[in-house]
């Protein structure tokens, strides 16, 4: 937690003072000027020539009389730096020249913001580098170690223009720093190359002790004490010096290691780094400063070069285990390449359009570095990007290997094996892989990546070892140069067995013991992921099995849906023709028997012996035409058809409770008694409404019904509570199969045809309550 507090609280700080000094930077002129008092003349020691002073006349060997209207002196930045920064006058007195007073002005701000632009981007590419080696590498030791040696580099280019004017504690962070740079840099690389020894614990105790009485020097300083600022150079310049010895020594020792070490490779690739990204500012700014010619270009523009450095550097750690050389000479090869064509369109560009009126090699050297430094932020930046999509949507690299692996859609040709070993291939820099995977049922599959890709040769040579393995140890092996891989790694669990052979590396760099023990738990896991691959591909064949069946299933269920809702259909036509013969047939005979019995009746005298056997009739005949009724009205009641079906339902219940020891309480919401439905939905109803109160009379024993019927919204809700016996609600998934209660059964499909629902719910002892509802 607090190592994450510390990385926090450091950028936060970077780019606060960033941000501080390079607004004050663009309102404060670069004089470049150092002045030194001999024989009570304050004589320019130094005159810059990008500075005002040079560009306003002010030469080697002019007497300065006044800054400011002040003597030199007391000014306040030559009385403790011996420079004329901040000034807005200098009266200056040169060799056979009248006195005069030069006028600093404030340079415009587009001119200044391009002039200190290359090495804010400098400084801020030190420090992005860092930042996103750490971010890749949170748990390495050497990226913690390079993002603070970065940190400090940056800040302290950041903080060299701000110097350079004297502006407030810039020069005293800046010497601060750079006397701790040495410190971080022994630190960084003997953190890399594994050299922490009693020397250099030694070493760098006394570059510590340097830099703290460089501090020690500046605050004595800053307090008034009297230090001459060549004292305070010569600290640094030891420090520095004792520490590019020491970082030089550790890294030559280690060039003497066999070719196949990666340690070698690492020092290689950092010794090529400084060579290209120190190289440009040596021989077009060092060389001609010692040999006092003039310079080819600006030294702001030949230390942008300076960005290869933290880039290789960052490479080295990234790639710790297998550093490879010849792809990061790709990348910056490629990189100097894009660079100098995008440049050099750019440029001419520019002359086109006049922006340039003079083409020279400083002007070219300053947009190809600009370019350069452009790609690099660029890509730093995506990497950024890339880092915190990760973080955000939580898909890191096993996961990304997943999606590649299985995606959502489920297909099986998503599910490649190759995929996870080409993954395998690209993190540890390998020429190839080759993976062989078999289970006890007879399924079998091999994956080649990289150079086995159609290699059928080399493929069998590998396929007859796993044979032998199998029959044998199994066990891993590290095999020699004139095997087509270097090393062997089984996996074997329960009926899966999985051989991996793991190619060459591309740095021609051979696997160390001491990371055989990661590899094979790397490839414990890939061994894993396929093992579930075989299973994911197993259970999607079974899936898609059941899926046709299931298919083939709702296919039939949809058919017997119809042959039902058809059977019901033609059910109730029956019934309605039934109803209707009865009616006009058998009823209406009986009604005629009826009127005629009467007759007779009448004709009969109450002491005629035949009065009582014709009465006897006759009320035969009346029960008769009772029951005939009854059956007319339950196989299609006519109020349903006249009336509607709330006085449908009202006569049925009265119909029962005469007939029944039954007490029936209806309560109608939301309709009234003239409210119309379409013919099959009253049907529907009515028959729910019959078929529960039937079976409230047959089976329950109650002798109380509630019936609540509702409109609401576009559903018709009916609702039968009784307080029988109740029942186990267990048993009505059997009812269909059994026959019991098959007219509830029957009902329940025909209102789920309809599109309605149908809901029992009881308890032994609690009554039984039934729900319907039909959208109308």
């Amino acid at each position: 937690m607090y190592r994450r507090l510390a990385f926090r609280f450091a950028n936060a700080a970077f780019v606060i003072i960033c941000l501080v000094y390079f607004t004050v930077l663009v309102n404060h002129p670069y004089i470049g000027l150092d002045i030194e008092s001999r024989e009570g003349d304050w004589n320019v020691t130094f005159s810059d020539p990008h500075g005002e002073g040079y560009r306003l006349g002010i030469r080697v060997g002019d007497i300065v009389l006044k800054i400011d209207n002040d003597d030199p002196e007391t000014y306040p930045s030559t009385e403790k730096w011996g420079e004329v920064e901040g000034a807005s006058t200098i009266t200056v007195e040169s060799s056979g020249a009248p006195i005069r007073v030069v006028r600093i002005a404030k340079p415009p701000f587009g001119y200044t913001l391009l002039s200190e632009l290359p090495m804010a981007g400098l400084g801020f590419i030190f420090w992005l580098v860092g930042l996103v080696t750490v971010f890749k590498r949170p748990f390495l030791v050497q990226a913690r170690a390079l993002f603070w040696l970065n940190w400090l580099v940056g800040l302290v280019i950041i903080l060299a223009p701000a110097s350079s004017r004297g502006l407030i504690l810039a020069r005293e962070l800046e010497v601060i720093g750079f006397s701790l740079v040495p410190v971080l840099l022994v630190n960084f690389v003997f953190v890399l190359t594994n050299t922490r020894n009693r020397l250099n614990r030694l070493i760098v105790g006394v570059l510590c002790l340097i830099s703290a009485l460089v501090f020690t020097i500046l605050v004595l300083k800053g307090l008034g004490a009297v230090f001459a600022l060549a004292e305070i150079r010569k600290l640094v310049l030891v420090n520095g010096l004792i520490g590019t010895g020491t970082v030089l020594w550790n890294l030559f020792r280690l060039i003497k290691l066999p070719a196949d070490k990666p340690e070698k490779n690492q020092v290689t690739i950092v010794l090529v780094g400084l060579a290209i990204g120190l190289l440009p500012f040596i021989i077009l700014t060092a060389i001609p400063i010692l040999l006092d010619i003039d310079l080819m270009v600006n030294p702001k523009v030949s230390t942008l070069f300076i960005a290869i450095v933290p880039i290789t550097l960052s490479y080295v750690v990234l790639n710790e285990s297998l550093p490879d050389g010849r792809k990061f000479l790709e990348f910056i090869i490629i990189s100097l390449v894009s660079g100098i064509l995008t440049s050099w369109l750019f440029t001419w560009f520019l002359c086109l359009i006049a922006v340039i009126k003079k083409l020279n090699i400083e002007t070219y050297l300053l947009l190809l570095s600009l370019t350069i430094m452009g790609l690099f932020i660029f890509n730093l930046f995506k990497a950024l990007l890339h880092y915190a999509i990760d973080k955000i949507l939580g898909t890191h690299g096993n996961s990304r290997i997943e999606n590649k692996v299985v995606e959502p859609n489920g297909n099986p040709s998503s599910m490649n094996e190759a995929l996870i070993v080409e993954e395998l291939v690209k993190q540890l820099g390998l020429e190839g892989a080759f993976v062989i995977a078999e289970d006890m049922k007879g399924w079998y599959t091999k994956s080649a990546v990289g150079r086995y890709l159609g290699n059928t040769t080399e493929q069998a040579v590998m396929e007859d070892y796993y044979r032998t393995a199998k029959s044998t140890s199994h066990s891993i092996k590290t095999f020699a140069n004139d095997f087509p891989a270097e090393m062997y790694i089984p996996f074997v669990s329960e009926d899966f067995t999985c051989g991996m052979f793991l190619g060459h590396r591309r740095s021609h760099i051979r696997f160390q013991s001491n990371e055989v023990l990661l590899l094979s738990s790397v490839c414990y896991q890939i061994g894993q992921r396929l093992k579930e691959i075989r299973y994911i591909k197993q259970l999607f064949r079974e899936i898609n099995v059941i899926e046709k069946k299931s298919r083939e299933s709702q296919r039939r269920s949809q058919g017997l849906e119809v042959i039902n809702r058809s059977l019901f259909s033609n059910l109730e036509e029956e019934k309605k023709a039934l109803a209707r013969e009865i009616h006009d047939g058998s009823l209406q005979i009986g009604l005629d028997l009826n009127r005629r019995m009467k007759e007779l009746i009448a004709n009969f005298s109450t002491e005629n012996n035949n009065f009582y056997t014709v009465s006897v009739m006759q009320d035969m005949i009346e029960d008769l035409n009772y029951e005939l009724r009854s059956i007319c009205s339950n196989l299609r009641p006519s109020s349903l058809r006249d009336l509607g079906l709330i006085p449908a339902v009202e006569v049925l219940f009265q119909q029962i409770m005469h007939q029944e020891l039954l007490v029936i309480f209806l309560e109608v919401t939301g309709m009234n008694r003239e409210h119309r439905f379409k013919e099959d939905i009253e049907v529907v109803a009515f028959r729910f409404l019959q078929e529960g109160i039937n079976n409230v009379m047959k089976h329950s024993g109650s002798t109380r019904a509630d019936v609540t019927i509702t409109l609401r919204d576009e559903r018709i809700e009916m609702i039968i509570n009784d307080t029988g016996k109740g029942f186990d609600r267990q048993k009505i998934a059997d009812w269909a199969l059994v026959g019991n209660h098959f007219g509830i059964i029957g009902m329940k499909e025909r209102i789920e045809s309809l599109g309605g629902e149908f809901y029992i719910a009881s308890n032994i002892g609690q009554g039984v309550k039934l729900k319907a509802s039909i959208p109308i």
